[in-house]
């Protein structure tokens, strides 16, 4: 068998993309996904022989606001809204190679940050 694929972070839509060219002159009844994520939230990958483990920082959202979802076997959708007058929306899909099960997926959240334990096969 080949080598398995390393994750890759999929890039969302940009802001303009998703609201529109004039996204900064928008009404306060414009579409909530139009809200960009807090500057300080990041995601990042790390690969040991057992297990992928994403790491994303979420600072300003809830638990209960947080959504982790599997698409096609092979994609990891991790989705974060914050209501709050502050808040926002983050949003990134994790493409996987064959070896992640994604059937086995755990999450933890400690109120800043997310973490996302994909096991190898």
């Amino acid at each position: 068998y080949p080598a398995p694929e390393a994750p890759v972070i999929l890039t969302p839509p940009t802001q303009a993309e998703r609201c529109g060219e004039d996204a900064d002159r928008r009404a306060p009844y414009d579409s909530f996904l139009c809200h960009a994520p807090p500057p300080d939230t990041w995601i990042a990958v790390e690969t040991s022989p057992s297990e992928y483990r994403l790491v994303v920082r979420l600072p300003g959202f809830r638990r209960d606001g947080i959504t982790i979802s599997t698409r096609k076997r092979r994609i990891l959708h991790v989705v974060a809204d914050s209501w709050e007058p502050e808040g926002g929306h983050f949003e990134r899909r994790v493409l996987f190679g064959y070896d992640a099960d994604l059937a086995q997926v755990r999450a933890e959240f400690d109120g800043q940050i997310l973490r996302i334990i994909v096991p190898r096969r």
